[in-house]
């Protein structure tokens, strides 16, 4: 048995509870993070923000949803609105939908899509024994498949939405880009997005183009920083070399939303 099936083995689709909600795991590398998000050890702070930031009734969108750790806390959190969550990896994307069955979160939507600049095809690449390290790349390699792929534009073209979230692997300025009427007409929309300069440039984008796309729109952004808000300094942003260098933001036009 090779590393890449025993990640995969039945063996670890064992449950786990985490933030009082029922989980399965499709790798070991998927249960270890289960297990380090229970422990406190991932997503503690940013997770804390989620109970000040998401209210009842929000309509969320959560971009690069995974097995669907955030998605089924936006989903209490928001509950009677709902949750638009998106995966494009198959195995992740099954687990995303039993984990969110077996814990009857009727209010969210699954799709099986990268979201991007605009539809059509994109190449994913498997992080191997790293499933939270997918990624979309511009060109074809051995171990990428191929998704289909949609702008929250044409997704959303009209409608509200309150919070959105991003974790996808240096593609965030792509999944921006086709966003920009999204983000024009929700005023109040709340941004939560991971800030990777060495994944964006790996994406072919420059870190601070996309901080300045957002701030043209108008946002407000802020680090979440051992649990608090601290204003982003452009002067000192992650090093954009290092490889595990990143950052979790907040943007917001209201400064009432965050006090």
């Amino acid at each position: 048995m090779n590393l890449h099936d025993l990640n995969r083995h039945w063996l670890w689709k064992r449950p786990v509870k985490v933030f009082g909600q029922q989980f399965r795991a499709p790798s070991l590398d998927r249960l270890a993070s289960l297990w380090m998000h229970k422990l406190g050890v991932l997503g503690r702070f940013e997770i804390q923000l989620l109970y000040d930031l998401v209210c009842p009734g929000m309509t969320v969108v959560d971009v690069g949803a995974n097995q669907g750790i955030y998605t089924l806390i936006l989903a209490n959190l928001a509950r009677p609105g709902r949750v638009f969550a998106f995966e494009p990896e198959p195995m992740l994307f099954r687990q995303l939908v039993a984990n969110t069955r077996a814990n009857k979160a009727e209010n969210v939507v699954c799709h099986p899509i990268a979201i991007s600049r605009q539809s059509g095809r994109l190449s994913l690449q498997s992080g191997k024994l790293h499933s939270g390290n997918n990624r979309i790349v511009h060109q074809p390699r051995p171990d990428s498949i191929e998704v289909a792929a949609a702008s929250l534009d044409e997704l959303f073209a009209g409608k509200v939405v309150d919070f959105l979230k991003i974790d996808v692997q240096g593609w965030e300025a792509e999944a921006f880009a086709g966003a920009k009427e999204v983000l024009r007409q929700n005023r109040d929309i709340i941004l939560m997005f991971e800030f990777w300069p060495y994944g964006l440039r790996t994406a072919g984008t420059e870190p601070a183009e996309l901080l300045r796309f957002l701030a043209s729109l108008g946002f407000n952004l802020r680090r979440i920083k051992q649990g608090k808000l601290v204003q982003l300094d452009q002067d000192t942003l992650p090093d954009r070399s290092g490889k595990l260098a990143y950052w979790d933001l907040i943007g917001t036009r209201n400064s009432r939303i965050l006090g």
